[in-house]
């Protein structure tokens, strides 16, 4: 490297001038090295100042002439050097430079959960309230005429839970969002086979323990230092062998099994709500600064959590709950 040369080409060939710099040689005319006026427009990226050059990009060089007072400004570090990239997250998009906070994107997860448990909630009532009015021949011919609706009920929650689970991030965030709210009356309406069954007083019970477990191994998820990731394979073995006890108990009417499937689905749907609640840290640190993503990937997270809500709340009635006589 020549002395005082800069990391580049000298367009001098086999010259040795001192004060070479980025493609440039102030010497090539015999002018001096780093005079006070500076140099502009030379190749350099503009980073000459009136007090002389600025290392380029994060470079370093050294002052030719150390005993003479040539405005040689040394070593300026630069922020961020040329082939250095800007701090990103898993999207591709330079942290901080969205808008939505983490208490934003919380907390909007949440309103979306609830307000999707109060569309549910206020169709199984009036559903509930359709079906009650009147004997109970009547609520046997109003039940067996909507057993189609029931049925279809349940294909389309299932349809739109994988097309939200697999294309959330694909699809703009108001179809996502519609889509979460026609699953919420979907559920209201397959919701209300349940509430026949059972009492007024034993749902109300049952809501009030589920809210109680789901806030508070919810907060457990959000603020536990432990890596709840590694439930996740052990959760998806309790669904499955959930779901085939549950197949069991169909056949088999025994109420040691009843009870059993009540509990594990109980103890599975408390873990999922604080494995899914910690993932809502997760997801915003994957996405930080696109506000976008951030918005479509909370509805999927307010459908997971809704669902854990829902799941729970129905082990619980179903351990607990007392049927209508």
């Amino acid at each position: 490297m020549n002395n005082g040369g800069f990391n580049g080409y000298n367009p001098n060939g086999n010259r040795n001038d001192q004060g070479f710099m980025g493609g440039y040689d102030p010497n090539a005319n015999g002018a001096q090295p780093y005079q006070a006026n500076g140099y502009q427009n030379n190749g350099y990226q503009n980073n000459s100042t009136s007090q002389g050059y600025m290392p380029y990009d994060g470079g370093t060089y050294s002052n030719p002439n150390p005993g003479v007072n040539n405005n040689y400004n040394a070593q300026v570090p630069n922020a961020y050097p040329q082939n250095a990239a800007y701090p990103q997250n898993a999207a591709g998009t330079a942290v901080g430079t969205g808008t939505i906070s983490l208490a934003d994107y919380s907390k909007r997860i949440f309103i979306w959960m609830g307000i999707g448990l109060g569309v549910t909630f206020f169709v199984a009532l009036g559903m509930l309230l359709y079906l009650t009015a009147g004997d109970e021949f009547d609520l046997y011919l109003k039940f067996v005429n909507l057993l189609p609706v029931f049925y279809g009920g349940l294909v389309v929650e299932i349809v739109l839970a994988i097309v939200l689970g697999i294309f959330v991030k694909k699809m703009p965030y108001k179809v996502s969002l519609a889509m979460f709210f026609v699953y919420s009356v979907v559920s209201g309406v397959t919701f209300t086979p349940i509430l026949v069954v059972y009492d007024a007083g034993s749902a109300i019970f049952a809501f009030a323990a589920t809210a109680i477990l789901f806030v508070a191994f919810a907060i457990y998820g959000i603020v536990t230092k432990r890596d709840l990731t590694k439930l996740g394979p052990i959760l998806a073995i309790g669904l499955i062998v959930l779901i085939l006890f549950a197949l069991i108990g169909m056949v088999v009417r025994m109420s040691w099994l009843s009870i059993g499937i009540s509990l594990l689905g109980i103890a599975i749907f408390i873990g999922l709500t604080a494995y899914d609640a910690q993932k809502i840290k997760a997801s915003y640190n994957a996405y930080q600064g696109n506000d976008e993503m951030l918005k479509k990937t909370s509805v999927n997270l307010a459908l997971q959590l809704y669902l854990d809500f829902i799941n729970l709340f129905i082990y619980i009635l179903r351990l607990m709950g007392k049927a209508r006589r």
